[in-house]
């Protein structure tokens, strides 16, 4: 029997080892299923990690010398670079002007190639470009912050009316709300406190700036001495021009470069000989635009020959002649340009020792209409009429305005009064002031040129405040104007703008340097 039982044994032993081994292989089968269970809910959670707007708005991303980051941060930053670059780029291209090339909008920058020689892409350029900007801005921040600066209730106030109209341009433009309409703008995540905070930001570092450049001192004298040492480049020079051109050589008319290069010069001697002649006839202003209308249909209008700059924007081969002492009115002379042989006419040169303007006006324009939509254009009877029609209907309406005006004294608070009924001028209170004869624009500064009528009204010798005009223009309408007073003297804005300018750069320049950014892990969940 026990011969018998033997073999049992031994195959109880085999079940027990293969029972033993299947529970082995179930409980690794478990422990792997629990594994990929495990890393599949951590992939889940870290997609979800990386698309949660609340993460992409409070986590860290990027350390710029102590000041942190989020997502939102920087793609406000980003897009508000993108945008502006774009934008400009469009305007360069759309005035001739090289502008360069500009990525797809449909396609993701990171795939769009910016420089091949180095493989930099549109999303590597837009990245420097902004982290730049937020270095910048940094720097000022930090300043502030050292300073111990904090805005003013009036740069706060600013905040909330910015706010404001972020919520009325989404509303107008027919956003579901406020935040899709921030999302559009500025990235997937932002919301309005996300945005509230980086104009907060934003708005410190550039009013600690202002604050700096406004803080500077100047007497009298300071600005009279700055002006007097640099008016070669703020004085306003006026002139006439036209070129007498020399005929074109073609090259592949002459066997060598020796020849071609004889015949240049042959035509150009050709064209001075008659840019002399043209010039020995020229005695007075009028004289000029005749001549200059003989020579070249180009030049019939008279105010294409006519150059208004400031001495530092006058070109490299004419400033010479115009910026010597003993030039005056009615100096013609013959200067060689690369175009050819231009005649010169000198109008003036005005140092700026006026008062600039101010005004109110209600202006009352004509319907807009289009001579191209006429058979013959400006010339065709039924636009003269239509156009005719137009002008007699706004200045019934203009005649109406002033009469009111009258009525209720001819006074500055009577005019605005009448704005919002009768006035198309979408200024606040129809109120302009630093107007100027010759236009002025700085990054802070900045002075206005009218039409010739208005100016020519404004700048009369004899005007004084709470006079007013009601004056057509061809180029708007009818102006009820209302002389407010005069301002500074146009000479001293320009020097105190220049002086400020002077010592802000050199304030800038003495910042303590901004450490170079750190982007943190979590900067993977920028996308671009």
């Amino acid at each position: 029997m026990s011969g018998m039982f033997e073999p049992k044994a031994d195959g109880a032993k085999r079940r027990e080892a293969r029972a033993l081994q299947e529970a082995k292989s179930r409980r690794k089968t478990r422990i792997i299923m629990i594994s990929v269970v495990t890393v599949l809910a951590l992939l889940f959670a870290a997609a979800l990690l990386i698309n949660s707007k609340y993460i992409r708005r409070t986590l860290p991303v990027l350390t710029i010398d102590g000041v942190s980051f989020t997502t939102v941060d920087y793609e406000y930053f980003f897009n508000a670079e993108y945008v502006e670059y774009m934008n400009l780029m469009s305007q360069m291209q759309g005035m001739g002007g090289l502008g360069g090339s500009l990525p797809d909008d449909n396609k993701p920058l990171s795939s769009q190639i910016y420089d091949p020689d180095t493989g930099e892409t549109w999303a590597d350029f837009f990245s420097e470009m902004t982290l730049r900007r937020m270095s910048m801005m940094v720097q000022l921040y930090n300043a502030a912050m050292t300073a111990g600066f904090r805005l003013t209730d009036e740069r706060t106030a600013e905040i909330d009316e910015n706010m404001a109209n972020v919520r009325m341009q989404a509303e107008s433009y027919g956003f579901p709300s406020t935040e899709s309409f921030l999302q559009r703008m500025y990235g997937n995540s932002i919301d309005e406190k996300s945005f509230r905070s980086v104009l907060e930001f934003i708005v410190t570092a550039e009013a600690y700036s202002e604050h700096v450049r406004e803080s500077f001192d100047y007497s009298a004298e300071d600005i009279k001495g700055y002006y007097d040492a640099n008016k070669d480049s703020l004085d306003i020079f006026s002139y006439r021009t036209f070129v007498v051109f020399p005929e074109h050589v073609e090259p592949t008319e002459y066997p060598n470069t020796e020849e071609y290069l004889a015949a240049v010069e042959e035509k150009k001697a050709e064209a001075n000989a008659i840019a002399v002649e043209i010039a020995a006839g020229i005695e007075s202003e009028d004289d000029f635009l005749a001549a200059a209308m003989e020579y070249e249909v180009l030049y019939s209008d008279p105010d294409s020959t006519l150059r208004t700059m400031q001495g530092d924007r006058l070109d490299n081969d004419l400033g010479p002649w115009l910026l010597e002492e003993t030039r005056e009115h009615g100096d013609t002379d013959i200067i060689d340009t690369e175009q050819g042989s231009t005649v010169i006419f000198f109008v003036s040169r005005d140092n700026n020792s006026y008062q600039l303007a101010g005004m109110r006006q209600i202006l009352i324009m004509r319907e807009s209409i289009d001579p191209q939509e006429y058979e013959n254009g400006e010339d065709d009877p039924a636009y003269i009429a239509a156009f005719e029609q137009a002008n007699r209907e706004i200045r019934e309406r203009a005649e109406l305005a002033y009469s009111l005006f009258v009525a209720g004294g001819e006074t500055e608070a009577a005019l605005i009064g009448l704005i919002e009924e009768y006035s198309a001028d979408d200024t606040e209170g129809g109120y302009y002031d630093n107007i100027s004869k010759y236009p002025y624009q700085s990054a802070y500064v900045s002075a206005m040129k009218v039409v010739p009528e208005i100016e020519d009204w404004l700048f009369d010798e004899n005007r004084e405040v709470g006079d007013s005009e009601l004056i057509y223009t061809e180029a708007y309408g009818y102006h009820l104007l209302y002389f407010t007073g005069y301002g500074k003297q146009f000479c001293d804005l320009i020097a105190d703008d220049k002086l400020r300018t002077d010592a802000h750069n050199a304030w800038r320049e003495g910042l303590a340097d901004v450490k170079p950014p750190v982007k943190h892990r979590a900067f993977v969940l920028v996308q671009l």
